[in-house]
């Protein structure tokens, strides 16, 4: 029943998840900095998880000496700068197409997986791999010349918030074996903040200038696909098979696609949503594992 109920976490984390690029592209329209929407939405998520653990779990303060290290790699950047490139990603791309390079994530733990953890590369790994980059190009639409010069800084931040999802994933995955979430949250959240504290000092007059409705944007993307998505993802990471994990997770670029579709009006050309199912097909053929008849 656990690792059912988890599975139904993943699912909801990724539709939460989905919200992301819209909510982003939308505080954009106010003029805020990718780098200093970041820095406040860390701010922001640690210090509303500072306040239960205070009242009911002080014990998820304590960390080793050992781990000290590692919560600052997963603090700085699996957490802050896997935040500020997918957060250049939207706006310099799409929210969709953001979505999209960003959940090739897959390929870079397989690329792990197999220099560093010496795992076998099956012929299912390399054609997913193949699957997921064109699907990518044809997304970015690489059959046009004209995105070479407007969007290549995404397309390269999109792929930087993948790579550093996957150390996200793989960081989680092993804190988690010894803390619980809330540890892993309040200090993932906590360090990214401190990290970026100088850009809110440097910004601070502007911050102070910000309309009401962006700053509701603000607490939106703070608590929602920020702080309950990724608690609720790394709670479920612990209890499920990573594949299936994975394989559930695709739901949140679909989430995207719909919500940019209905919210923003972006329109897709055929050979895009070509690429779309692709990427997507890619990253099931890679976690897929067939079952061994009797």
């Amino acid at each position: 029943m656990k690792e059912a109920y988890s599975y139904l976490l993943i699912v909801a984390a990724s539709m939460i998840w989905g919200t992301m690029g819209i909510l982003g592209k939308l505080a954009f329209e106010y003029g805020i900095h990718p780098v200093t929407l970041i820095a406040l939405r860390l701010l922001i998520s640690s210090l509303t998880i500072l306040v239960p653990i205070i009242a009911l779990r002080r014990k998820s303060f304590q960390i080793r000496k050992r781990d000290v290290s590692l919560f600052l790699v997963f603090g700085i950047f699996a957490v802050a700068f896997q935040r500020i490139t997918y957060f250049y990603a939207v706006d310099l791309t799409t929210a969709t197409i953001a979505a999209i390079l960003f959940y090739t994530y897959p390929i870079f733990v397989t690329i792990y997986a197999a220099s560093v953890l010496k795992e076998k590369v099956t012929f299912s790994t390399i054609a997913a791999i193949i699957l997921t980059f064109v699907g990518v190009a044809l997304v970015v639409k690489i059959y046009e010349t004209t995105w070479l010069n407007a969007t290549f800084f995404g397309i390269v931040s999109g792929m930087l918030s993948s790579a550093f999802f996957a150390l996200y994933f793989l960081t989680a995955k092993k804190l988690r074996s010894h803390y619980t979430n809330w540890t892993l949250m309040f200090y993932g959240d906590g360090i990214g903040a401190a990290f970026l504290t100088p850009i809110i000092f440097s910004t601070f007059p502007e911050i102070a200038s910000f309309p009401g409705q962006l700053w509701l944007l603000i607490l939106a993307i703070a608590w929602f696909p920020s702080l309950l998505a990724y608690s609720i993802y790394s709670y479920a990471i612990k209890h499920v098979e990573s594949s299936k994990g994975s394989i559930l997770s695709v739901i949140e670029p679909l989430s995207a696609v719909i919500l940019s579709t209905a919210i923003l009006g972006e329109d897709f050309e055929q050979l895009q949503i070509i690429g779309v199912a692709l990427a997507l097909t890619g990253v099931i053929v890679l976690f897929y594992k067939p079952k061994l008849k009797n």
